[in-house]
């Protein structure tokens, strides 16, 4: 019984998803569930950014985050589109929680809690991925396009992303191409490709992935999607 007992206790635990670069997806805001017709999500880019949903809309800031420590620098920047007076509530919930958060930690059971001054929090699950996918997702890692496309789903919208040279080719849900050509001067690990409309965001370090966006919405985070 005890060797049993030893050997049950050396098995260890998964080790819970990074607070950056993961894609997180909200299950309560200050104690309650999501608002029917909601939808929360939350992302700490490499970059010093935050984006997701805010509820309604979509949102992006600047932070720092030091351990658990945590700072949103202002102003949030989203889009603003109206939803239900639930949805539209809940979201002035979620993002005044947001702006002035002082902590962002994964516990013990793998979710991470993103809490204010006054104590009130919100609280996130990883999100899931197909699980032909779970592989290189758990990595928060994307294949970099290569002549043929890459399809990824980006918010609301499944786009199949092409890079070649210095323009993104990008095919939308209803067949129209767009040519997106690359910002010039640009340095570092993100490379983006805009047309004014659009903008396609690559990141290369610490790991491969895409941001997304039209006209001045945040840049929302891109998951592999299924062909």
């Amino acid at each position: 019984m005890t060797l049993a007992g030893c050997a049950a206790s050396s098995e260890q635990a998964p080790a819970p998803a990074p607070v950056v670069n993961t894609l997180w997806t909200g299950q309560t805001v200050a104690g309650d569930a999501p608002a029917a017709g909601s939808r929360f999500e939350l992302m700490f880019g490499p970059d010093g950014r935050i984006s997701g949903r805010s509820g309604c809309n979509s949102f992006g800031a600047g932070y720092a985050l030091n351990g658990a420590a945590l700072q949103v620098h202002p102003p949030i920047i989203g889009t603003r589109m109206a939803c239900s007076e639930a949805v539209m509530a809940q979201e002035a919930r979620f993002l005044a929680i947001i702006e002035t958060a002082t902590t962002a930690s994964v516990g013990t059971d793998s979710m991470l809690t993103v809490t204010g001054p006054d104590g009130r929090a919100i609280r996130f699950a990883k999100a899931d991925v197909p699980s032909n996918q779970s592989s290189s997702h758990a990595n928060s890692a994307m294949p970099m396009p290569t002549p043929s496309h890459v399809v990824m789903r980006c918010g609301d919208e499944q786009l199949r992303v092409r890079i070649e040279g210095d323009t993104a080719e990008v095919v939308l849900d209803d067949g129209s191409e767009m040519v997106l050509p690359r910002l010039e001067g640009e340095t570092g690990a993100a490379q983006t490709y805009t047309n004014g409309r659009m903008t396609l965001q690559r990141v290369t370090e610490p790991q491969h992935g895409f941001r997304f966006a039209r006209g001045r919405m945040a840049l929302m985070p891109c998951i592999l999607a299924q062909n």
